[in-house]
């Protein structure tokens, strides 16, 4: 049996604050109105494991989060916190105490944000700590079809599939694979774009699958684009047919990724226009040294977070070594940390845009994937 407590808070936005992801937004402040951006918690319970899952309608998890949120939570309990990448709320980097340095577009740190965001962010884990527990003697997983994504970068195969994990007919929560841009840097008020219309409509915690090449495709013309996915998704969730029973056994580890030193691209410098020793300072300074995949597994059900945006490749070979231990392996992007696209080594040198965000060289897809692999064994 397991223990589920939840909760839910809004984030604060403490001025009008430039939102993050798109630098064609130039840094200007957002505009009033807008959607409440959330904090939501699961927490889950068994015996001395205990596990707080988190999503933030926000663009990454900077280590410096992490950190902080950790301090202010109770001895024991776990973390899996996940940003929802939408680039519809207040620049993350803000949270990101190596980000001290300059870059048109993107924000620089702020200790009051980071002090207020960790604060919220560990209250709502209080909350959901001080709620009355549900008894959950088993969940249901189902994996749904869902078209709603495409690849946003040559060879990429996204997975069309929703994974669902519920009690009875209440989702608890739901992963799927695509950036969280349906709206575009044309929109400068908050939103949590289409993983937040999700979890309104569904009261789940929509979370980021493999996302490093693939991109959201909604057909149509529609004046809100994420709550027509929000309603697509949740209309297949609920015309499948399939509920496989998963028992409720709960268990939590950290691999630590064995990480090579940051270093730049061999495109950054030229991309960014600047000198090849400017650029190899940056990523020096910015690129986090150490990192972890975190696993939570729930019965054969296992999310493998990864703290960075991991290809569809990726995710794919994460999912297959699953499917050879009888699990089902789930991979969430922008978990506890972020060090930049996760690539394989030939994605790597093919270049590009993502490849220029992969921040620790061609091996860091290997990396990764050799961490998921270790928590996934018994």
């Amino acid at each position: 049996m397991v223990l589920l407590q939840t909760a839910t808070l809004t984030l604060p936005i403490l001025d009008p604050l430039p939102l993050g992801g798109y630098t064609a937004r130039g840094g200007k402040v957002m505009e009033p109105g807008g959607e409440p951006l959330l904090a939501r918690v699961a927490v889950l319970s068994q015996g001395s494991t205990r596990v707080a899952l988190v999503t933030l309608d926000q663009l990454t998890i900077p280590e410096s989060l992490v950190r902080e949120v950790r301090k202010r939570l109770p001895e024991g309990v776990k973390l899996f916190m996940v940003a929802t990448h939408t680039h519809c709320a207040p620049d993350s980097q803000m949270l990101n105490d190596r980000m001290t340095f300059a870059i048109p577009g993107i924000a620089t740190y702020k200790s009051a944000k980071l002090e207020a965001v960790s604060g919220r962010v560990a209250q709502a884990v209080q909350l959901a700590l001080a709620a009355p527990a549900e008894e959950v003697r088993s969940f249901q997983f189902e994996e749904v079809p869902l078209k709603l994504n495409r690849g946003r970068r040559p060879g990429a195969l996204p997975s069309p599939v929703l994974s669902v994990l519920s009690v009875g007919s209440r989702p608890i929560l739901m992963v799927y694979s695509a950036h969280a841009t349906l709206w575009g840097p044309d929109r400068n008020q908050p939103s949590g774009d289409w993983s937040g219309a999700l979890a309104r409509r569904s009261g789940a915690l929509v979370m980021p699958g493999a996302i490093g090449d693939v991109a959201p495709n909604l057909p149509g013309q529609w004046p809100d684009r994420p709550a027509r996915f929000a309603e697509l998704a949740l209309d297949a969730w609920a015309r499948w047919p399939v509920r496989s029973s998963v028992s409720a056994q709960l268990e939590v580890r950290e691999e630590p990724i064995r990480l090579a030193a940051p270093t730049p691209h061999p495109d950054f410098a030229k991309e960014n226009k600047i000198p090849e020793g400017l650029a190899k300072s940056l990523v020096d300074k910015f690129a986090p040294k150490e990192a972890s995949v975190t696993v939570v597994r729930i019965g054969s059900v296992a999310l493998v977070g990864v703290p960075g945006e991991p290809t569809s490749h990726l995710g794919r070979e994460i999912a297959g070594f699953g499917r050879s231990r009888g699990l089902s392996a789930v991979t969430v992007s922008h978990v506890n940390g972020w060090m930049g696209y996760i690539l394989g080594s030939a994605d790597y040198r093919r270049g590009g845009y993502e490849a220029t965000l992969a921040l620790h060289g061609p091996g860091a897809g290997a990396a990764v994937i050799a961490a998921a692999k270790r928590g996934l064994l018994r």
